[in-house]
């Protein structure tokens, strides 16, 4: 146990003295660093804390301080009043699970479909020269420069004409295109694997799909995890594909947004709107908090490469 003391303040006299030898300047712009550092981690922590301290304030405590003031008699049963399919979360007439169910097979619909096409193009363009190569890609930069808003209405009516809407059946179509962030990301993954892997498989008799299937896309996976996990998070707090697409099939983000209007002037069911907000956004923080080195070591070689 003493030795464990000695050591600790042999560590923290270098410690001092290290920091004693630095010039005066540097001392300066690490503390200057410390405090913004500081700042940004409260105002990233200070929202969450926020939502937390009004998901167990009951509605008495709405009426008389509001949501800014502390809480000060917790009421954790709004955590299980939003499951409740008659009285708790309910939106569109949709219950929490039913909103639930959809932001799961929505978001890895999408997961699936967005990633694996975004892989195959992304491969074609790093590993292959064809016409048109070029063009590719410089399209698949190009559609990333497009704001949303401005093809919105172009593309609504397109959907509308194609029998998209409100059809899940054939909504997958419109998030098979590759051409977007993702497929970026893995053209420069793509780019950084030997092309020795694919002509040892063909001195070997594989066939481009077996290169593809048994080579190719086990090296990547590890980038695709951490798209799918990045992807997931955004796709699961989407609402807009929701509200233009698939309105009779309400995920949780719609549900929450539309939720929030009908609270707007009434105390009686916000502290469950916080808590659900919590809920919902817990599988994101989880999923982010356990592979965040997957996804930094990845997606920055990967663009890197690029």
């Amino acid at each position: 146990m003493a030795e464990v003391v000695i050591r600790k303040h042999s560590r923290i006299r270098s410690a001092l003295a290290k920091w004693k030898a630095k010039p005066l300047y540097v001392k300066a712009i690490l503390i200057f660093f410390f405090i913004f550092f500081c700042c940004e981690t409260f105002t990233s922590l200070f929202p969450f804390a926020w939502v937390i301290n009004n998901s167990v304030k009951s509605p008495d405590q709405f009426a008389k301080f509001g949501a800014s003031a502390l809480v000060t008699d917790i009421h954790l049963e709004n955590f299980l009043r939003v499951f409740d399919p008659v009285d708790g979360f309910v939106s569109n007439d949709v219950s929490y699970f039913g909103m639930l169910s959809n932001s799961i097979w929505i978001t890895f619909v999408y997961l699936i479909v967005n990633i694996g096409s975004s892989s195959l193009l992304a491969f074609c363009l790093a590993k292959y020269r064809f016409p048109g190569h070029n063009l590719l890609y410089g399209l698949m930069i190009f559609v990333q420069t497009i704001p949303i808003i401005g093809t919105g209405a172009a593309a609504y009516k397109l959907l509308t004409a194609l029998g998209f809407i409100n059809n899940p059946a054939l909504i997958w179509m419109i998030w098979c295109s590759g051409f977007d962030y993702s497929a970026f990301i893995m053209y420069g993954y793509f780019k950084g694997i030997s092309t020795s892997y694919m002509e040892s498989a063909r001195i070997d008799g594989a066939n481009e799909f077996q290169i593809i299937g048994k080579i190719i896309l086990p090296l990547a996976f590890p980038c695709m995890l951490a798209l799918m996990i990045t992807n997931f998070v955004g796709q699961w707090n989407n609402y807009s594909v929701v509200q233009i697409n698939l309105r009779d099939f309400p995920n949780l983000a719609y549900g929450l947004f539309t939720y929030s209007k009908d609270i707007l002037h009434s105390n009686n069911d916000k502290g469950m709107y916080y808590a659900a907000l919590i809920i919902t956004a817990l599988p994101g923080i989880i999923l982010y908090s356990c592979f965040q080195k997957l996804i930094l070591a990845n997606l920055t070689v990967g663009g890197l490469k690029g």
